[in-house]
């Protein structure tokens, strides 16, 4: 778990069965990430510096974008998360990604900090995300939910 001295907003750890590489990538890698994700169908990347992140919903509607703030490869990556299903105006927040090898598995640790009131759901997108990326990864095939069960 990271050392900074803010308390994130909400917190989320698992274990999965893979190299820190194959996580690194599913979590950072725009194909991956789409390969991964419980519900987008794809993931633009930016060229240049700001490697910016936007994860488009099956017929191209932007979910949520996220602009790498630090990366440090194969164990973390913060970024600004714009969640754009609430609205044009969202206040947008940060994302931590961390991985750490042990063994024959990675724990994958994801922190949400300064969390925007009325923004408190997305927790329920982290846990899908983790569940999804963990199934992918050790199976091959993410965990796939329908644009309609998506609470926002």
């Amino acid at each position: 778990m990271s050392d900074r001295a803010e308390k994130a907003g909400f917190t989320t750890h698992t274990f999965i069965r893979c190299t820190q590489d194959s996580l690194w990538a599913a979590m950072t890698d725009p194909t991956h990430m789409a390969a991964s994700h419980f519900v987008a169908e794809r993931v633009t990347s930016a060229e240049g510096d700001s490697g910016a992140m936007t994860f488009l919903l099956p017929g191209g509607t932007p979910r949520f974008t996220l602009r790498p703030i630090t990366v440090t490869p194969k164990t973390e990556f913060e970024a600004g998360f714009e969640p754009h299903f609430f609205g044009p105006d969202a206040p947008s927040s940060r994302v931590v990604y961390e991985i750490e090898q042990m063994e024959k598995v990675c724990r994958l640790t994801v922190e949400h900090y300064e969390i925007p009131e009325g923004q408190e759901g997305v927790a329920a997108g982290w846990m899908r995300l983790v569940s999804s990326v963990k199934s992918y990864l050790e199976t091959g095939t993410p965990i796939r939910m329908p644009v309609e069960c998506l609470p926002v």
